[in-house]
C-alpha cells in the first residue's frame, strides 16, 4: 500500500466521497482541488491523473477487501460447535472497524466498485475474483463439516455458497450506499440472516446425533 502524505491523503478521501456520490466521470481535477482546498495543478504533484487516484482505490480496496474474515481455522472450530446463526453471521463479514476511517473508505469504495462494474474491468474483474474467493472460502469450511459429521453429507453446499454471497452481494449495494450504515440496520438484511440461518440449520446434524 503506498504510503499517504497529509495532502495525498486528502486528495484520496475528496475523491472516494465524491466519485460514490457523483459517479467517476463526473468529477474532475478542479472539482477535487476546489474541496481539498488547493490549486487543482498541485494534484498533479501526488497523482498522474485521475485515472492513477482511482488505481490508488482500487489498490486500497484488495489490500483491505478480507480483513475482516475470520482465519479458516477459527471457522472451521466454529462450525464444529456452534448453531446456524453464528456460523452465518461469522461468513457475513462486514467491514465494521475501530478505524473509523478505514470503515467509511471502505465503504464509499465499494459503491464505487458497485458504479463500475460494466464500465471498467479492473472494477469486474476485482468484483468477480472476491465473490469467488469468499464462495470457495465458504465451501471449504463447510466441507470440513461435512468431513467430521457435523454438516450432513447430501447438504448443496456450493449452493449455499452462492446464496450467502449473493446475498452479500445484493445487500451491500443498498447498505454501503451510506457511511453511516451499521449492521442489522436493514429489516430485509435481518430476514435474509434468519432465511440463511434456518436453512443452513437443516443442513447441520446436532451435536446429540455426532
Amino acid at each position: 500500500m503506498i504510503e499517504l502524505s497529509e495532502t495525498k491523503e486528502r486528495i484520496f478521501d475528496t475523491f472516494i466521497e465524491m466519485t460514490s456520490e457523483l459517479g467517476y466521470e463526473n468529477v474532475t481535477v478542479r472539482d477535487i482541488g476546489k474541496k481539498v482546498g488547493i490549486n487543482p495543478a498541485s494534484i498533479y504533484y501526488h497523482y498522474e491523473s485521475k485515472d492513477k487516484i482511482l488505481e490508488h482505490v482500487y489498490e486500497y480496496y484488495s489490500t483491505h477487501y478480507f480483513d475482516n474474515r475470520k482465519p479458516v481455522d477459527e471457522m472451521k472450530e466454529l462450525v464444529e460447535t456452534v448453531g446456524a446463526d453464528e456460523i452465518v453471521t461469522a461468513f457475513a463479514r462486514n467491514y465494521m472497524s475501530d478505524d473509523q476511517k478505514k470503515y467509511v473508505r471502505m465503504i464509499l469504495i465499494t459503491k464505487i466498485v458497485n458504479m463500475r462494474l460494466f464500465q471498467d474491468r479492473v472494477a469486474n474483474t476485482m468484483f468477480h475474483d472476491n465473490n469467488a474467493n469468499d464462495a470457495e472460502y465458504v465451501i471449504e469450511i463447510l466441507q470440513h463439516g461435512i468431513d467430521i459429521g457435523r454438516v450432513y453429507p447430501d447438504f448443496d453446499i456450493d449452493a449455499f455458497a452462492g446464496l450467502i454471497i449473493g446475498a452479500m452481494i445484493a445487500l451491500g449495494i443498498e447498505a454501503f450506499a451510506k457511511p453511516d450504515y451499521t449492521v442489522r440496520q436493514l429489516n430485509h438484511e435481518k430476514r435474509m440472516h434468519a432465511m440463511l440461518s434456518r436453512l443452513l440449520a437443516t443442513g447441520l446434524v446436532s451435536h446429540t446425533n455426532i
